[in-house]
């Protein structure tokens, strides 16, 4: 069997696959079968790839019938992330000290920075944060995809962003390091960094497009995607209180 997690030669993928497939069967895994970016052309090109396949495995229940009507006669399975992501937990004070980072309340956004991880919505709810929470941070960490809104956010007070590839031994340290992770996401259905928090005990808050993951996990508290509720659940956690989870 080919078990194929991303484009193989992106652009005539669905071609490659084709041909592998007269000797072998092939699965595709599509971690985010509604793409993150690039809209209907981008998501055209995913369903070539389905219909070349012999089987299309997904994390979660919610974009099934969509990729069912568009995967022509490919089987689809709902298989859920059950792995854990993360390595051994690592006490938040030792973290810190590892990553050189002060006390104070922080909020982390880790992973690729790009714009679909709602960046805007924090750009309007974080100057409410500082506002209310002395010294709380929110810190973005790793590579960065230059948009006007991680330009807008980095200018917010109380924000700071740390560019940069993070090697597989940090990931985990950066989870352990902070009091929430921030998952605001605009689309997506699973995500790796909530695996993270999952592995180094810190708890997500999470947009509705990640709400069967979070709760399938128990790894945190969905919030509705307004500026306003984001802020209030940033205040909450930053300032101490115990995360309700659903």
């Amino acid at each position: 069997i080919v078990h194929v997690q991303t484009d193989v030669v992106p652009g005539i993928d669905h071609l490659v696959l084709r041909v592998i497939a007269r000797r072998y069967p092939v699965v595709i895994t599509a971690h985010d079968p509604v793409p993150l970016e690039g809209g209907e052309a981008a998501l055209v090109d995913q369903a070539r790839r389905w219909k070349a396949a012999d089987a299309v495995i997904i994390h979660g229940h919610e974009p099934l019938a969509m990729v069912e009507s568009r995967a022509g006669r490919t089987p689809v399975f709902v298989v859920p992330v059950d792995l854990m992501l993360g390595g051994p937990s690592v006490p938040r004070e030792e973290a810190r000290r590892r990553l050189g980072l002060p006390d104070g309340p922080i909020a982390l956004l880790l992973g690729l920075l790009r714009s679909y991880k709602g960046l805007a919505l924090l750009s309007e709810a974080w100057p409410k944060v500082a506002a209310a929470v002395p010294g709380a941070r929110l810190l973005l960490v790793g590579d960065s995809y230059e948009s006007p809104e991680l330009t807008a956010l980095e200018r917010v007070d109380g924000v700071e962003v740390r560019r940069g590839f993070i090697p597989e031994e940090e990931l985990d340290v950066w989870a352990a390091a902070a009091d929430v992770l921030v998952l605001a996401y605009l689309r997506g259905s699973h995500s790796g960094v909530l695996h993270r928090g999952l592995a180094a005990g810190t708890p997500v808050l999470a947009s509705p497009a990640l709400s069967e993951e979070v709760k399938r996990t128990g790894a945190g508290r969905v919030i509705p995607m307004t500026p306003d509720l984001w802020a209030d659940g940033l205040k909450e956690v930053l300032s101490g209180n115990t995360m309700p989870i659903p």
